[in-house]
């Protein structure tokens, strides 16, 4: 569905680009590499991933939350420019029902870069057999010309970018 819309490289024509920062440090992991059909074939949009041991996802930029889901570990949020994005936690984390997930934010919650969305216990995921991995995918994407994730191996939360949409 937005399988067109994840970029291998930066498209001829756009209006602006926009560097969106990563709320996970950890080792770079394209979506089409994961196991999960529905991420590796675009139907959750377009994005990137990261395998990571941190038990807190910030916010990559200033905007709001839109919702915080109760059972997958994932919250949706909107930046001051119109993206919206969902930050997932954990590859199949949804029959775990937010044991372990902690957020103090709700809907309209606004949010600064770098702020902490939530914190989950890694170890205790880890116990459950659920990879630690956070997914990032932009909902809106029938708005953008495309996404282009990091070309970088490791990515550090809030310093790097995980991938920049194109306008």
């Amino acid at each position: 569905m937005f399988n067109e819309k994840q970029l291998t490289h930066e498209p001829e024509a756009f209006k602006k680009s926009i560097a969106v920062y990563a709320p996970a440090s950890g080792q770079y992991r394209s979506l089409g590499a994961l196991d999960s059909a529905l991420y590796s074939s675009g139907l959750l949009g377009p994005g990137a991933a990261i395998i990571s041991s941190s038990n807190s996802v910030i916010a990559p930029f200033d905007g709001k939350v839109i919702a915080v889901s109760a059972l997958n570990y994932s919250i949706d949020i909107q930046s001051t420019y119109g993206l919206k994005c969902r930050v997932k936690f954990g590859s199949d984390a949804t029959t775990l029902y937010a044991e372990q997930f902690i957020s103090s934010l709700k809907a309209g919650s606004v949010i600064n870069k770098s702020d902490v969305l939530f914190s989950v216990n890694t170890a205790w995921l880890k116990q459950q057999n659920i990879e630690n991995i956070c997914i990032m995918t932009v909902l809106n994407a029938h708005r953008l010309v495309g996404v282009l994730p990091s070309n970088k191996k490791y990515i550090d939360a809030g310093s790097d970018t995980l991938f920049s949409v194109f306008i």
